[in-house]
């Protein structure tokens, strides 16, 4: 018998934007394709308005990002490994002129449920991580890295920050055992995981907390994502950017003092 997820289970992971309702989609397995892929971040780049494709390509990596946000999310709270394999995953074509928040097909729903009698955990949960990582969203950076020219550093912390985004805000009140998975994907995690010869990817990224001027307390990014350069001219509340004029201003207010 093959399990496959419940419909309660399909409703929790909408807000992650996994739905099958989309009728406009691609799958994710034809970027691969380097032709395929030079024409498709062309053709996001016009409808998004992004001016360039390294914009185009790091926006599409920020919204690929809720594939690891659902992957995750059923690990740490359900045990559930689910099919993420390239080929299994379709996305919503953006409307031009409007914010693409794209909807995520999974076409097979089935998914490897823990076993606790006979598995361990701790491997289970490496499995879970090297299918995702490894197999997964790698290969693609790697194909975006090649063919479009953007800095795969960028592509990293576009999908760090929202690790670190379910694992600190969303499973924040969760179980102990959410709490252990966040640290060893950023802790203890070795980089062959995630394609890596020279380390964890996303344990970089996992700096220190600072307050900002309304007293929130963020992780300013290391890499700026872009987001500023479509028409909309919004930067994110952690955009270095913005930290380094404000490190400035500070610097410029106390020099005159």
């Amino acid at each position: 018998m093959v399990n496959t997820l419940t419909e309660k289970e399909l409703q929790i992971l909408k807000k992650y934007r996994l739905n099958s309702e989309s009728i406009h989609t691609f799958n994710v397995y034809q970027l691969m394709d380097e032709i395929y892929l030079k024409e498709f971040i062309s053709k996001i780049a016009e409808m998004i308005g992004a001016p360039s494709e390294k914009v185009a390509a790091s926006i599409f990596m920020k919204r690929f990002a809720f594939v690891a946000v659902i992957s995750l999310f059923a690990m740490s709270v359900w045990n559930k490994k689910l099919n993420v394999e390239l080929n299994m995953i379709e996305m919503e074509w953006p409307e031009k002129g409007e914010n693409w928040i794209p909807i995520i097909n999974l076409k097979d729903l089935s998914f490897e449920e823990l076993n606790q009698n006979c598995q361990s955990r701790s491997f289970w949960r490496q499995e879970v991580i090297k299918d995702l990582f490894l197999k997964n969203i790698s290969p693609l950076i790697a194909m975006f890295e090649k063919t479009i020219g953007i800095s795969k550093t960028i592509l990293w912390e576009n999908i760090a920050v929202y690790v670190f985004w379910l694992y600190e805000m969303e499973l924040k009140e969760n179980h102990q055992q959410a709490i252990d998975d966040f640290h060893y994907i950023i802790f203890e995690a070795d980089g062959s995981l995630f394609g890596s010869h020279i380390g964890n990817p996303l344990r970089k990224y996992y700096g220190k907390k600072s307050f900002v001027d309304n007293g929130a307390e963020l992780r300013i990014r290391k890499t700026c994502c872009y987001n500023y350069l479509l028409n909309s001219m919004k930067r994110c509340k952690t955009c270095p950017c913005i930290s380094r004029k404000m490190e400035a201003k500070s610097l410029k207010k106390h020099f005159i003092e």
